[in-house]
């Protein structure tokens, strides 16, 4: 038998499920605590939020990433002397498949490692998830933390794909915030312009490969969002988002389409939608001729297959915030003992 599907039977009295009206202030102070040199700005947000959620100054609905991840409602906790040590949060989703599941947050505190409490609360989510009739769980996995990469590999997880935030903050001069920038032409052989209707098929099934089904759940990527045509306006109106599509010509030839998303926050998302094989040269065209000169307002997100594009996004000034392992484990209808 592999022991390394081996999930067991009972459990520890400390492991309980969390009750999410009294937990979230601990869980908030545990999370901060465990990922305080690796928060983003919008780690920091989310613990903000489910502080607030705990406090009753905000809904329990409110999310990360345009509310596609929720404050938590279902997961463990490890407590030890009426202190929460140890949390796991898990969150479902709807998938074309059925409903899987997504393990989240999974923390311990520093004086309690090396006991076997992540372990033991990631075994237990998994047989929470099979009961429940998940298909499959997910998680993932900061690319520099070996430790939880090998253990959840341990634990029958696989390697799905690595994906890589980038971020572009610009730094005006004082005269360039002050003045309106005109983009610089393009040289005769590129062009960069808005997108015709004709191409959105090309855009689609590039979109596709970039962001796939599987992965993209949990982002704010909506694909109707991106289609032409009046519903797609409709919905843009309706939503607190506004798309933007560029064509990137390259010697007459469709090499990549970038699409620009505003939202209400001081903020934009960039998805990009190549040829694989003009892949960077995409990136630099539209960034040089286009992105650079008008992003001066607001910071620019991009999330990417990691090692892509690395090169044009560091010359145009983008910094990579982190780099995610995305791993998943089929859940069978029983679980191995």
């Amino acid at each position: 038998m592999n022991t390394s599907s081996m999930l067991r039977q009972s459990y520890p009295p400390m492991i309980r499920h969390i009750n999410p009206r009294k937990d979230l202030f601990a869980i908030a102070d545990l999370i901060e605590l465990c990922f305080a040199d690796t928060l983003d700005q919008s780690g920091r947000d989310y613990i903000s939020q489910l502080r607030q959620v705990a406090g009753g100054t905000a809904s329990f609905w409110i999310g990360l990433s345009g509310n596609h991840i929720y404050t938590p409602r279902e997961g463990l906790v490890w407590e030890e002397e009426g202190k929460i040590v140890g949390n796991l949060s898990i969150f479902p989703f709807q998938t074309p498949q059925g409903i899987e599941y997504l393990i989240a947050n999974v923390a311990v505190h520093p004086d309690f490692r090396r006991r076997g409490i992540a372990r033991l609360l990631t075994e237990r989510a998994l047989e929470y998830i099979r009961q429940r009739g998940g298909r499959r769980a997910w998680l993932n996995v900061r690319e520099d933390n070996t430790p939880a990469y090998l253990l959840y590999c341990s634990l029958d997880f696989v390697e799905r794909l690595r994906r890589t935030t980038w971020q572009y903050r610009p730094t005006p001069s004082p005269s360039q915030a002050d003045s309106t920038v005109v983009p610089s032409l393009p040289a005769a052989s590129h062009q960069v312009r808005r997108r015709a209707s004709a191409e959105w098929e090309m855009q689609k099934r590039w979109l596709l490969s970039t962001y796939p089904p599987d992965y993209h759940w949990h982002l704010d990527f909506q694909l109707d969002s991106f289609a032409p045509g009046f519903f797609s306006w409709l919905r843009a109106l309706l939503s607190d988002s506004q798309y933007e599509h560029y064509s990137i010509i390259h010697h007459d030839h469709l090499i990549g389409i970038a699409t620009l998303q505003s939202t209400l926050r001081e903020e934009q998302y960039l998805w990009m939608a190549c040829d694989p094989s003009w892949e960077n040269k995409a990136f630099e065209l539209f960034v040089n001729h286009f992105l650079r000169p008008l992003a001066s307002k607001k910071k620019i997100s991009l999330d990417y297959p990691a090692q892509r594009a690395i090169q044009p996004l560091r010359d145009f000034g983008f910094v990579p915030q982190q780099t995610l392992i995305w791993m998943y484990r089929s859940i069978p209808s029983s679980l191995s003992i």
